[in-house]
């Protein structure tokens, strides 16, 4: 990015976004990137053109709610670095999930614009939206931004929706879209017409899809008109696209196959950058085959949840959900954290009354909380300072941490090293290292593979493989993308060379025992070990977490069957766990 910094800076862009949401995690997860350095040095690049960065209340940048501490803290240091505009939504529309950040930001001289999430479903209507644009001026907002961003604004609604805003309030209008229907430059075409003031647009190389509407052919129907004339230089982002389309190239074995023009979003919903998200989880699981089965779950699911508008972290939690749901072979089999906190009303007020067989199923007896839920939240701040010690340099290593604990540690420990920002991800010339003839050769046994039984072909993964006890090795396979467990007697294993040369030695058994006793603790699928909660000689009830397992990129709690002591853990944070493993021993 720096390196065309300067020539974005020139165009005369009311601002750009270049920060919030996913890209925090991501720069640091993948890239091993400070993302408050990221700010700083694309500042000095373009001092001219405001950074806006995209808030998701009081979830900041994370999926879950942070203490008001955290939230003012955060907001502080992001206008500290450089970010001038905030996005602040919240998933729900309950707007009490963003007031704290809303105040923060004035407070700090930041301008605030205010979000309305647009969806569509039988609860929601452009009566709804506008009363949410008269309830955000009244907080004080700055401008107010209609946020489409699974792409289902038609032409026409889009007509009406900002006609109707423009009568009943005073601030500037500003209207975010994607291109995932095929509908946005018609879309923005209708809103100039209704009178919006601002749109967002992506250069041409990096648009469409699941993307935004490219700026280049919508600057030209303005253009065109004798009504709206742009004072953009099209010559300098043309000149910009082009080193985007070369920079992208680079990246291709990055790029998902769901990302491009698809009508169905009008019937699943989901946005953007979820559907790449969910195909990557689904990858994981080796099961990328369930995708429509799971895109088909996804609006049996958010009816079930009461229509929360599909958009981050609820997106993450519905279409996590959907996918367990398909991956597994029963509904609500496997239950995320994260739905059941949505469930017990710790991510606000739904729109509509959720289900009630499912709410049961979920939850049990328990009630919905009705109050703010950062309300239930102390403060965080003065105890995360505490519990990450020397590791953090500074209160913005402070706030890291807060936000992604396990991945900001990972990130300290490569700084310490020495690890220079994106070496993990490509080579010297920018481009992906390509698998060497030794490195394929290593991989002789296959992982996954197609076979034909009588007549009929079937695709075959292997997710993992658990404890051998009498009669074999149980296998967790995908058949067609189904989960399956496969007991494997082996009568010879073997271990591929280098070379091509087989050996034929035994490749060792697991370090856990399989479970056999009611109070042996298991994952319900295969997953990573996140949190231990227990310890030995803890006394548990029934039900009581103690570990929490993610699958799936969700969060997925795992219960004691029965009451007792713990006597045994077999687990250690970031292990990886199969199904028929004992994690954890409880003994009455």
């Amino acid at each position: 990015m720096l390196p065309i910094a300067k020539k974005i800076d020139e165009v005369g862009y009311w601002s750009v976004e270049m920060w919030g949401g996913a890209t925090f995690d991501s720069s640091m997860r993948y890239l091993k990137e400070d993302p408050w350095e990221r700010i700083r040095l694309l500042k000095e690049q373009m001092p001219r053109t405001p950074f806006q960065m995209l808030l998701r209340g009081q979830n900041l940048v994370g999926y879950r709610h942070y203490s008001d501490d955290i939230v003012e803290k955060f907001v502080e240091r992001a206008i500290a670095n450089g970010i001038q505009v905030l996005r602040i939504f919240d998933a729900l529309n309950d707007f009490r999930n963003i007031k704290t950040a809303v105040k923060a930001t004035l407070k700090n001289g930041g301008k605030v614009e205010g979000t309305i999430c647009y969806t569509i479903s039988p609860v929601h209507n452009n009566d709804i939206f506008v009363d949410m644009g008269k309830k955000l001026e009244d907080m004080g907002c700055d401008t107010i931004c209609v946020k489409d961003m699974a792409g289902l604004l038609s032409p026409y609604d889009a007509f009406d929706l900002i006609s109707s805003l423009k009568q009943s309030v005073s601030l500037s209008i500003h209207l975010h879209t994607h291109d995932t229907s095929g509908m946005s430059l018609a879309a923005y075409v209708k809103a100039v017409e209704a009178g919006i003031d601002i749109v967002d647009t992506a250069v041409s190389s990096m648009s469409s899809g699941t993307s935004q509407p490219p700026v280049e052919p919508f600057l030209n129907i303005l253009n065109r008109s004798s009504k709206y004339i742009t004072d953009l230089n099209l010559e300098l982002i043309s000149e910009i696209a082009e080193y985007f389309r070369e920079v992208r190239k680079k990246y291709k074995v990055f790029e998902s196959e769901f990302t491009g023009v698809d009508p169905a979003v009008l019937i699943y919903q989901i946005p953007g950058g979820m559907i790449s998200n969910l195909a990557s989880q689904l990858n994981e699981q080796q099961a990328l085959g369930k995708m429509k089965d799971v895109l088909q779950e996804v609006p049996h699911v958010r009816k079930e949840f009461g229509y929360p508008p599909l958009v981050t972290p609820m997106s993450q939690i519905v279409g996590t959900q959907a996918a367990l749901n398909i991956v597994t072979g029963e509904r609500y089999k496997v239950i995320t954290t994260e739905t059941k906190n949505y469930f017990k009303g710790l991510y606000g007020k739904p729109p509509a009354p959720i289900d009630e067989d499912i709410r049961k199923k979920v939850i049990g007896d328990e009630e919905f909380i009705e109050k703010r839920p950062a309300d239930l939240l102390e403060p965080e701040l003065e105890k995360i300072t505490a519990e990450v010690g020397e590791k953090a340099k500074n209160i913005d290593d402070i706030l890291l941490y807060a936000l992604f604990p396990k991945v900001a540690l990972d990130f300290f420990d490569a700084r310490e090293k020495g690890v220079k920002p994106g070496e993990l991800v490509v080579n010297g010339s920018n481009a992906v290292s390509e698998v060497t003839e030794e490195a394929a050769l290593s991989h002789l046994a296959p992982s996954e593979f197609n076979i034909k039984l009588h007549g009929e072909k079937y695709h075959v993964k292997i997710g993992g493989m658990g404890h051998p006890s009498e009669g074999g090795r149980p296998f967790f396979i995908y058949v067609d993308d189904q989960l399956e467990e496969v007991l494997v007697e082996s009568l010879v294993e073997v271990v591929p060379s280098v070379s091509g040369i087989i050996d034929a030695r035994a490749t060792g058994h697991s370090i856990r025992p399989k479970a056999r006793e009611a109070g042996d603790v298991t994952t319900p699928m295969p997953g990573t070990v996140v949190k231990i909660k227990i310890r030995v000689g803890d006394k548990v009830e029934a039900g009581d977490t103690v570990l929490i397992v993610e699958a799936m990129k969700m969060e997925n709690e795992v219960h004691t069957p029965i009451s007792g002591v713990v006597e045994k853990i077999f687990v250690s944070e970031g292990d990886s766990v199969n199904p028929d493993e004992v994690l954890v021993v409880i003994r009455e």
